[in-house]
């Protein structure tokens, strides 16, 4: 069996797309959203981004059955490098791992819409520095099933318009394939894009707000909804979840961001 984790920070960090300060060599100023994020992080886990960088590499080269060609390759297939004009995940979040940046992003809209509506017991605002580390949004928390649910979420989300037809799935799984991708990963990365999660699976365990804001966060960071069909999925979920309205907007306003 594949760890869903790594396949999740393969394919987040993957999914990213060059920042502007990379390209030129120069620091640049995070945004607002970015800047908050990456506090967290930092203060969760004591180090930079730059040091959780060389992590992300150090993860790839102790996992060679996850090809970073391959993971690239369905990366670009499912979010979003196949549209134009499309923004992506900074790099420089997106390859601080799949867990810490779908849980923050979470435990940050989640808390923010606690503040809105005036719950003195709800913890930090979105300017908070800490994430607790018994909390369920905490990455050590997180069990191989909360990994894996995230990956059908993020599939699922991606394959909403329908553009994944059979041919182009045959041609990535066969890429992924020839690119030295674990056989399990394959396998059930075949399975999950013939056979996407509905609705009522993705929420069928999730018993808990803070779980329902994460797995909306994860199928949010998978997309840009610009079709109807992608719109109308995120509704469905958010709905099946019984996702507060209020943490909802959170989540699409801060993933939003962190693409802009």
């Amino acid at each position: 069996m594949f760890d869903p984790k790594v396949l999740l920070d393969a394919l987040v960090g993957a999914s990213a797309r060059p920042d502007e300060q990379e390209q030129s060599g120069r620091p640049g100023t995070p945004s607002p959203v970015g800047a908050q994020i990456e506090q967290t992080i930092n203060s969760l886990t004591g180090q930079s981004a730059g040091e959780l960088l060389q992590k992300a590499k150090d993860v790839v080269a102790r996992n060679p059955g996850l090809a970073q060609a391959a993971a690239i390759g369905l990366a670009g297939l499912l979010f979003g490098n196949r549209k134009t004009g499309g923004g992506g995940i900074p790099s420089s979040f997106a390859k601080l791992g799949g867990l810490a940046l779908i849980g923050t992003l979470a435990y940050k809209a989640y808390q923010a819409s606690q503040q809105e509506s005036g719950d003195a017991a709800s913890g930090p605002a979105m300017g908070g520095l800490s994430l607790p580390e018994k909390s369920s949004f905490h990455p050590a928390t997180q069990t191989e099933d909360d990994a894996m649910l995230y990956l059908r979420a993020m599939v699922a989300a991606a394959t909403a318009d329908g553009r994944v037809d059979e041919e182009e799935r045959n041609r990535i799984v066969s890429g992924l394939g020839k690119a030295g991708m674990d056989p399990d990963a394959m396998r059930w990365l075949q399975q999950e894009l013939a056979a996407p999660a509905d609705v009522d699976e993705l929420s069928s365990n999730v018993n808990s707000p803070e779980k329902a804001a994460q797995v909306y966060a994860a199928a949010r960071i998978a997309i840009d909804p610009d079709t109807l069909q992608e719109r109308d999925f995120l509704h469905r979920l958010a709905d099946a979840l019984d996702l507060d309205p209020s943490v909802r907007r959170q989540v699409d306003d801060a993933a939003a961001g962190l693409k802009a």
